[in-house]
């Protein structure tokens, strides 16, 4: 309290007088203190939620949910989830059910062994006319958050934008004609799903192991989101 402040903190010289001065300032007239909303120093500090609902963007990851809205494009954009394996399903019928039709969309997948990777599509998951299912975009792309190759994060751009993304109904989301990222029906059961990286994304460090350790691989979970408001 401010006795205890100006008895035994304010004698040992370690708070500036700036500050010291504001404080004092503060107990003689909280009211004007309340109406400076914009002093950064005296607002609550509020929990990173951008991504609410994620469980797997959490505690030493919600730094990731910032990045992710930074390749979006909107620092503040928040987002709903609309589908997450080990709620919804892990079969390619649950992530039809709840993801087609739905854009844009952040596919976030967590390997068996840590690895946080996914991808980005502007354009809606669900069945097309176009030949071979693909679906063509110029937004989409690739990322990696965490990998066993101590590579920081890094977005993998579109760069065959014919093949953004896939729709089959055996499987879950496929982004590229690689795939450069395919998630199988089942993927926490199996080894089904693959990364071909580089096909149609490509970027620094680019490579078959680079968002799931290896070519072939088991999931954790996966989660999507959608903006909310879209």
């Amino acid at each position: 309290d401010s006795q205890v402040f100006a008895e035994e903190v304010e004698p040992t010289g370690a708070v500036p007088m700036e500050l010291s001065l504001e404080r004092y300032r503060y107990a003689a007239l909280p009211n004007k203190f309340r109406e400076r909303s914009e002093d950064k120093r005296l607002q609550p500090r509020v929990s990173l939620k951008l991504f609410p609902g994620s469980q797997i963007l959490v505690q030493d990851k919600t730094s990731y949910q910032r990045l992710l809205n930074q390749w979006y494009g909107s620092p503040k954009q928040v987002w709903r989830l609309v589908y997450r394996a080990s709620s919804h399903g892990y079969s390619a019928e649950a992530f039809h059910r709840n993801c087609d039709g739905v854009a844009p969309t952040f596919v976030i997948v967590m390997g068996g062994r840590g690895e946080i990777c996914g991808g980005f599509s502007d354009v809606p998951w669900g069945k097309t006319n176009t030949k071979g299912h693909y679906i063509p975009s110029e937004r989409a792309f690739l990322f990696t958050l965490t990998n066993n190759q101590d590579i920081a994060p890094t977005k993998y751009d579109i760069v065959k934008k014919p093949f953004a993304i896939c729709y089959h109904p055996d499987c879950g989301p496929i982004f590229g004609a690689g795939a450069d990222l395919l998630i199988a029906s089942n993927c926490n059961t199996n080894m089904d799903s693959y990364s071909n990286l580089p096909h149609s994304y490509d970027g620094d460090n680019a490579s078959c192991s680079i968002l799931m350790s290896d070519y072939n691989f088991s999931v954790l979970d996966y989660e999507v989101f959608t903006p909310v408001g879209k």
